[in-house]
């Protein structure tokens, strides 16, 4: 009865105590941040920004920001340095009310929901959660309480409201909550009280705090950014004399002086601030004194600060950790996603990815566009932010793995947190990996210096604690004494005990941090691939129930989806108090929408999210039917209830009413996901897959597609699913389709041909002769055993079940990584080449590949390609249990079961980083082989962005 009411919490990943270190570490940067006053901008918040190579002054090829997280004690978890005293903001006495605008809907997204709300944290959500009973909360309340609790936390700053900059770039904003994507709402909101309705000046803030995605990648953001600050500088000049009323002079200094502040996750860069200079928006709260002197140099009255959020990874689940890199602008526009139109469950005609049926006419708004990285490295050519920003990610991993390391190694040869076996797979993991090494001497080396400076002090602290430890041994030989004098004496040997009693409390909290890591398993290896050597896997359609839900609702950025509350409560007609509080802001036919996480704060989407589409309907059936027959058995007359066990019913009625509606949730939204497909298009479209995948010609029944309107990114990843498995399309056929596609889809659709081109997704192929059946891919295919028709989807024995019958290719890559690549050599000649490092003995040409181990002292890349590669992952994992259970010490992993625990051996942590984001497909199948007992490591994932085929073409195409 116990095990069906109460889901067993599902056991935390190898790697649980780095990500809930991020999670603790992400959500009191922005608590830093949102509470820091810029207007004090003095010696106190000199040093903030850890990660800005501007603030720091250094270029963009210095270690600044990283020297600032490691120096000092290396706490796991700290985003700054050892010295919080000198990082801490200046305490803020007056309460400053704070407009929060967002410069696309997906960075909103993370920042509220992966940030703000702690879904991780039970102490805090338990309350919550026994309130909702068996209702789904709306987005505007749920969004509503998140923005309450931060205030009540931040108490100097209040956030009064949160928008959208308008996709259109004209400087307007839009709501959050609006489905229309022209202006800012009209509704009056208390959550959305800076509108541009006449009343809404009343409500002005004082701050305006624009967060932006920096490191360069969402540049039109800004434009739009400080558009809209000149906007409302001109309106509030108009409107200036409504805040000369106030009682207090500081008060209406305040308020006539409007402050604007320019927030870049995770880093500003040089580029972006001179961008901004350009614009007319200069940092003129930096220098000391700037609260006196910006008033009067400042444009309007206005003060201006440019910072920068070092919040990098997003811990998404505790295996999956990623940079949520947005596609900025074009991605604002989220209100054309499914959630957003009408969804029928009866016909599978209106669920098919409606994000994918617009975007037709150059009028309308793109759809979201959540991958960012591609396009930011293959078609505006600036591989090198990309580089820098996941290898600034991976220098943070390395210093939480520091404490693991450390714990067990103290040695001199210790590795200090540093994975110590790296391989990278394609030329932008080769950048990253010599990105990643340069940044670790750079750190080495401010790092030793620090030291120095910290030893110096503690010898001139020495120096007078001797003195006065000389001068009351003679005082007390000459018999003096003074009343006065013995007390600054004791004064002075109690100030040393006492500083003694601090240091030893600061090193508490790492030393016990460390306890309870000591048994973690450390990141053992880490392997970098590039996007760019599997561009097959995003083209196709997963049937994995976590990828079908992305491929017909969308999952959004921050790993949640939205959805109309009608799809999963069909049959309630009863109005809450929240559901009234929600419609009073919205049109009374309005149908609200309902946000459900997708992660592991969710046991029962854990176990559910990898099954194939024929198995998770009867894995649900079968989870509805034991929590029926549980609660049934309980509530039956005849049985005869002592009052323990009613006590312990009622203790677990909250967590079977979070089952029941988890289930229902899950329930509905599987429905609508096996109608989609089991339609006859659906079908259809994997047969074409198919059949491409085993290079075969498909351009009939590509024209047929197109000329029945199959919506536009929807064919284009079958067109690039062509050329990619048949080395390029023929140009007779090639110009006759890009022919259709403009007469159908629109002109704009030959630039976004172009730029499809030049990232790689379409090549046109002349031939004069009989075409060869040898391509790349066939290669690849049959080398890496690719196709797999034998996989039983049921009980499967391969990672290829998430295709029914396909194993991506950067999985199959993992897999061979075990074997060292053996037999791999023609395989390993068809990986994208590019210029630069990569030829030695750890590396293939033209960067294609790099094998390394990193040492102690850091060293550079080059310098470790000319020792000779080591053992296979495979090998490495083999003497690491090895050595873990004949040394006595082996790594344990806590499992929490109710009140319960046990221990269990765990294998090695492979960390794999894909640069150019993750499809959900290669999710399903890395953890498919992590859980083998025959898998040598626990897989870990980070990336730039979680992908699929429309989110990935649609970025290519701003």
């Amino acid at each position: 009865m116990a095990s069906a009411t109460t889901t067993p919490q599902p056991r935390r990943g190898p790697l649980s105590h780095i990500v809930d270190a991020l999670r603790l570490d992400n959500r009191q940067l922005l608590l830093e941040t949102l509470r820091r006053d810029p207007r004090l901008g003095d010696d106190d918040n000199e040093h903030h920004d850890p990660y800005s190579d501007v603030t720091t002054g250094g270029g963009a090829d210095t270690a600044a920001g990283v020297h600032h997280q490691h120096a000092g004690t290396a706490t796991p978890g700290l985003g700054r340095g050892g010295d919080s005293s000198t990082l801490r903001p200046t305490t803020i006495t007056t309460v400053v009310d704070q407009q929060l605008i967002f410069g696309s809907a997906d960075l909103r997204r993370v920042i509220l929901r992966q940030v703000m709300q702690t879904q991780h944290n039970d102490n805090q959500n338990n309350k919550k959660k026994k309130k909702k009973g068996k209702k789904n909360v709306t987005r505007m309340v749920e969004e509503e309480e998140i923005l309450k609790d931060w205030n009540e936390e931040l108490k100097s700053s209040q956030i009064v409201g949160t928008h959208v900059l308008s996709p259109l770039g004209d400087g307007s904003t839009i709501s959050p909550y609006d489905n229309n994507n022209n202006s800012t709402s009209s509704s009056s909101s208390s959550n959305n009280p800076f509108e541009d309705a006449k009343d809404a000046s009343s409500h002005d803030p004082i701050m305006t705090t624009y967060i932006l995605r920096g490191g360069g990648f969402d540049l039109p953001s800004l434009s739009a950014a400080a558009l809209h600050r000149r906007q409302v500088i001109a309106k509030s000049s108009s409107k200036g004399s409504r805040f000369h009323h106030s009682s207090q002079s500081q008060q209406q200094q305040s308020q006539s002086e409007r402050v604007f502040r320019f927030v870049f996750v995770p880093r500003m860069t040089e580029m972006e601030r001179a961008f901004l200079n350009e614009l007319g928006v200069e940092d003129n709260l930096s220098s000391k004194n700037s609260f006196s002197t910006s008033a009067s140099s400042s444009v309007g009255s206005s003060m201006n600060s440019l910072e920068s959020l070092p919040i990098d990874l997003i811990p998404l689940d505790d295996d999956v950790l990623s940079l949520e890199l947005s596609g900025g602008s074009s991605s604002s526009s989220s209100y054309h996603t499914s959630s957003s139109l009408p969804i029928s469950k009866k016909g599978s005609s209106s669920i098919m990815n409606e994000s994918d049926k617009s975007g037709g006419g150059s009028s309308s708004i793109l759809p979201p566009a959540s991958a960012a990285c591609m396009r930011h490295s293959n078609i505006e050519g600036c591989e090198a932010d990309v580089a820098d920003i996941v290898a600034r990610s991976l220098l943070k991993l390395q210093l939480l793995n520091r404490g693991v390391n450390e714990a067990g190694d103290t040695t001199e040869t210790s590795l200090r947190g540093a994975i110590g076996r790296v391989q990278g797979l394609g030329p932008l993991a080769t950048a990253v990996i010599d990105r990643m090494m340069t940044l670790r001497m750079e750190e080495e080396r401010l790092e030793a210096q620090a030291d120095e400076d910290e030893e110096e002090e503690d010898e001139i602290l020495e120096d007078e604690q001797e003195g006065m430890m000389e001068y009351s041994e003679g005082m007390e030989r000459d018999e003096v004494v003074n009343a006065a004098d013995g007390v600054e004496i004791t004064a002075a040997h109690d100030g040393g005990k006492n500083k003694n009693a601090s240091s030893s409390r600061m090193n508490l909290q790492p030393q016990e941090q460390q306890q309870n890591v000591n048994d973690t398993p450390s990141i053992q290896a880490l392997l970098v691939i590039d996007r760019k050597i599997d561009l097959v896997t995003p083209m196709l359609t997963p049937l994995t129930y976590e990828g079908l839900i992305d491929d017909v609702l969308q999952i959004q950025v921050g790993g949640c989806v939205s959805v109309k509350k009608s799809i999963v409560e069909p049959d309630d007609d009863d109005d809450d108090q929240q559901q009234q509080h929600s419609t009073m802001r919205s049109t009374p036919h309005e149908d609200p929408t309902v946000i459900l996480p997708l992660n592991d704060s969710d046991p029962l989407y854990t176990e559910v999210r990898d099954k194939h589409v024929e198995t998770f309907g009867s894995f649900l059936q079968n989870q509805a039917k034991a929590l029926k027959e549980s609660h049934s058995q309980f509530t039956n007359r005849e049985t005869a209830r002592d009052l323990t066990e009613i006590h312990q019913f009622v203790k677990q009625i909250p967590v079977f009413t979070r089952n029941l509606r988890s289930l229902t949730n899950h329930i509905h939204i599987a429905e609508l996901v096996k109608s989609a497909a089991e339609a006859t298009s659906f079908r259809q479209r994997w047969q074409t897959e198919r059949s491409m995948l085993e290079s075969e010609a498909c351009y009939e029944a590509l024209e047929d597609l197109i000329a029945s309107g199959e919506p536009p990114y929807r064919w284009l990843r079958l067109f690039c699913l062509q050329s990619l498995t048949s080395n390029g399309i023929k140009a007779t056929r090639y110009d006759s389709l890009r022919r259709e596609v403009v007469q159908t889809y629109g002109y704009e659709f030959l630039m976004v041909l172009n730029d499809l081109e030049k990232a790689g997704f379409l090549r046109k192929r002349e031939t004069f002769f009989m075409d060869s059946m040898a391509t790349p891919y066939s290669t690849l295919r049959k080398a890496l055993n690719l196709i797999n028709g034998d996989v039983d989807p049921s009980n499967p024995e391969d990672a290829a079940y998430v295709s029914s019958g396909y194993a991506p290719m950067t999985v199959r890559w993992v897999q061979a990584a075990m074997r060292g690549y053996a037999g791999l050599d023609e395989a390993m000649k068809e990986l994208p080449a590019a210029g630069g490092v990569g030829v030695g003995s750890g590396g293939g040409g033209g960067g294609r590949w790099v094998d390394v181990e990193q040492q102690w002292p850091p060293e550079s890349l080059v310098e470790a390609l000319k020792r000779k590669r080591g053992a296979s992952l495979g090998a490495l994992a083999k003497k690491w249990s090895e050595e873990s259970r004949g040394g006595g010490g082996a790594r344990t992993s806590t499992m929490h079961d109710g009140s319960t625990t046990r221990s269990t051996i765990e294998k090695p942590v492979l960390l794999v980083y894909f640069v150019g984001g993750v499809t959900f497909m290669e999710l399903a199948a890395l953890r498919f082989l992590s859980r083998r007992p025959s898998f040598p490591y626990n897989i870990v994932c980070c990336t730039t962005e979680i992908v699929n085929g429309g989110t990935l073409l649609r970025s290519l195409s701003c």
